[in-house]
């Protein structure tokens, strides 16, 4: 094949693997294939990443690393009622446009890392996200109650807190599985959140 800059190259392993991953799914997925497919040897790709699992990682990092930046950003505003997103139902609209952005910008990722990523290192990253969240989710609603007593009527459960959560991660997954259009996700997303904001009145003083 004709000489190509190195990052070029790295850039047309990443798409020829994302379109493995995405066919085959990582357990069945081949380097070989992938490097067929770019009419260059395994070795070359070897050059650029240590194994199938690192090439794996690389396809979706940009995805994982907006996770990794959401936690952080929950983490940094456990106390501040103004990440509240039950207060108003407006604020929870605009919360579900925001997962319905993320999904539409990430979908082939988020697809691989619910649907293709079993035998790889990424195999549990998406179901133990979910169980952070809610737990720092329980720990944001717990300060947050401490710090502005006259927003809560009553203090939710532990139990409460982490299982509504993965509930709504579960159907946020569900979106993702399902080969769903901007208008569909809005429409499904927005019911969950109309549900979840009805139930948040027996808690929060709106």
């Amino acid at each position: 094949m004709p000489q190509i800059l190195k990052e070029e190259l790295k850039e047309q392993i990443l798409t020829a693997a994302k379109k493995e991953f995405l066919t085959k799914d990582f357990q069945n997925a081949s380097i070989r294939n992938i490097a067929k497919s770019l009419s260059c040897s395994a070795g070359n790709i070897y050059n650029y990443f240590e194994n199938k699992d690192a090439l794996f990682l690389a396809t979706v990092q940009d995805t994982v690393s907006e996770f990794e930046e959401a936690r952080s950003y929950i983490e940094k505003t456990l106390k501040d009622k103004k990440t509240l997103i039950y207060l108003n139902f407006d604020k929870s609209k605009a919360y579900a446009n925001l997962i319905v952005n993320f999904i539409l910008k990430h979908r082939e990722n988020l697809y691989l890392l619910s649907c293709k990523s079993r035998g790889s290192q990424l195999e549990n990253f998406l179901d133990n996200w979910a169980k952070e969240y809610a737990k720092l989710e329980y720990k944001s609603i717990t300060l947050k109650a401490k710090g502005h007593k006259e927003l809560f009527k009553h203090l939710p459960s532990q139990f409460f807190i982490e299982n509504l959560c993965l509930f709504f991660f579960d159907c946020a997954k569900s979106l993702v599985e399902k080969d769903l259009d901007e208008k569909q996700l809005v429409k499904y997303l927005g019911e969950i959140f109309s549900f979840i904001y009805q139930g948040w009145e027996y808690y929060i003083d709106f």
